[in-house]
């Protein structure tokens, strides 16, 4: 039997594939709100899954994932996704 050169595209278009890794991105989700620091809620609040992608829209989501001068690197974007098995592709550094 020949091969699929289409099956991950065929595979991925399905509605089945799709429902299951939104599942996924909502528990990644709650991880990393759950794995943020506790000072304000303000991070907490702004950590939300749409679609298949995690979205920080805190405007300092930076600090809080990569630390500063004055704050450690806290890093629950990156804890989050890898703790649950998944890679971490943070697209504003590419």
């Amino acid at each position: 039997m020949p091969r699929n050169p289409n099956l991950e595209a065929e595979l991925a278009a399905s509605p089945e594939y799709q429902a299951g890794m939104q599942q996924i991105t909502r528990i990644v989700a709650a991880t990393v709100q759950d794995q943020a620091p506790n000072v304000t809620g303000y991070y907490e609040g702004h950590i939300a899954a749409e679609g298949t992608q995690i979205v920080a829209s805190d405007f300092a989501w930076h600090l809080v994932e990569f630390g500063s001068v004055n704050n450690p690197p806290y890093a629950p974007l990156r804890r989050g996704v890898i703790a649950a098995g998944l890679r971490f592709v943070d697209e504003s550094r590419i």
